[in-house]
């Protein structure tokens, strides 16, 4: 194929209207939620708020995220996810407004904790009818296109905006960033309010409990998704928390906080390059490969960074982290949503935002527990270590799926 028939599937998502207001909506909120990174620690901290109230709001956001998974994953099978993503959009939007005046009035810590459980309720609840909408307004050869436009622009925004934006609004005032990224999910909103509605499916009106656990049957009952997810718990739910929580000390103890900045930049290139990659080479068609190679390629990472004695070694690992990241997001979202029944993709992604949330802060802690033990380097190399066994076995149980599907077939 050319590189013209490759990128088709690019030319095709952009053409449809619906995925572009989509798209800008996402991208407008992701901007608004780059420049927050960049200022709320700031503002926290001239607020006289100290680190272990930044750390209560970290956990609630992440607490929240996985009750609104459980809660959106049943919803945007049940309901129009269409008004489930502008009813978060406007709750984020509406706590992030309340953020601001409770740090600028001075209001007791724990009213900005409960202000950002409810933050992150929206960010859970939002991840399943973002899935369940990408599928319902493009073609299906041209679902990876939309991830891999989706993680594009995260990535690229990631890298800009809190070097440009971020640092003038934290010059200026850092409290102004957090309002900021409320308006913009606003916006989000009136762009998402244009998407088609989307009728619920036909007998799944009744919501139940049971329901919000039926993506996990699901996945375990189709070798792929249950490969992708194993995958999954590899690469995105213990190397990546390793890597924004070690390897920053690992990186700076070397050589200063400077090149740590200059890694978090290299990630995001590299994940922007990742993105494109997955959707040219169409690695969700080809998932075993892709669950393979995106193993060995971070193992080979945490490595350099553990390692690494000169700065371009530790720079080339970042780079490949972020590569990973991308084109393992990209190509997993696109088969969740390919392999996925129509009307349990909801529940499918609502289980994966709650393995990955729900087990970030424990990975948080669990590393830098270790690290504070046995060293920085060390832990990142133990990493790289026990990614690699963890891929040699997925490896192996994806040989053993094709040597079961060639005897069925005979």
């Amino acid at each position: 194929m050319s590189l013209i028939e490759r990128a088709s599937p690019y030319s095709e998502a952009l053409r449809v209207a619906p995925f572009r207001n989509l798209l800008i909506g996402q991208s407008l909120s992701m901007a608004g939620d780059a420049v927050c990174l960049a200022a709320l620690p700031v503002a926290l901290i001239r607020a006289d708020f100290g680190i272990e109230v930044f750390g209560f709001v970290m956990a609630a956001v992440g607490i929240g995220t996985v009750f609104g998974a459980f809660a959106g994953g049943v919803l945007a099978d049940r309901r129009s996810p269409r008004r489930i993503l502008i009813g978060t959009d406007i709750v984020r939007g509406a706590m992030q407004v309340a953020a601001t005046l409770i740090i600028v009035v001075g209001a007791p810590w724990w009213w900005l904790a409960l202000v950002y459980l409810m933050f992150g309720v929206g960010i859970g609840a939002s991840r399943p009818c973002a899935q369940v909408l990408l599928v319902s307004l493009l073609p299906k050869e041209a679902l990876v296109a939309g991830n891999g436009a989706m993680n594009f622009l995260d990535n690229l925004v990631a890298v800009i905006f809190p070097a440009t934006v971020g640092v003038l609004i934290i010059l200026w005032n850092p409290v102004w960033g957090i309002l900021i990224d409320g308006i913009t999910f606003f916006c989000a909103a009136v762009f998402t309010a244009f998407l088609p509605a989307i009728q619920a499916h036909e007998g799944d009106k009744k919501l139940s409990l049971r329901a919000a656990f039926k993506g996990m049957a699901v996945i375990s009952r189709n070798p792929g998704l249950l490969l992708g997810f194993a995958a999954t718990l590899v690469v995105n739910v213990l190397c990546f928390p390793v890597f924004l929580v070690v390897a920053p000390y690992a990186v700076s103890g070397r050589f200063g906080d400077a090149m740590w900045a200059l890694c978090l930049a290299a990630s995001g290139f590299g994940a922007c390059i990742g993105s494109v990659i997955t959707v040219l080479v169409a690695g969700h068609q080809r998932l075993r490969s892709l669950a393979v190679i995106s193993g060995v390629v971070l193992s080979g990472a945490m490595l350099l960074l553990g390692t690494g004695s000169v700065a371009w070694v530790v720079v080339l690992g970042a780079v490949f982290v972020g590569f990973v990241e991308a084109s393992w997001l990209t190509g997993w979202a696109t088969s969740m949503q390919t392999l996925s029944p129509e009307n349990d993709l909801g529940k499918v992604v609502a289980v994966d935002t709650f393995i990955t949330s729900g087990a970030y802060p424990f990975i948080y802690l669990g590393s830098g527990l270790l690290a504070g033990m046995i060293g920085h380097p060390q832990t990142l190399i133990i990493v790289a270590i026990i990614s690699a066994i963890g891929t040699a076995s997925i490896a192996l149980a994806s040989a053993l799926q094709i040597s079961e599907g060639r005897k069925v077939s005979k």
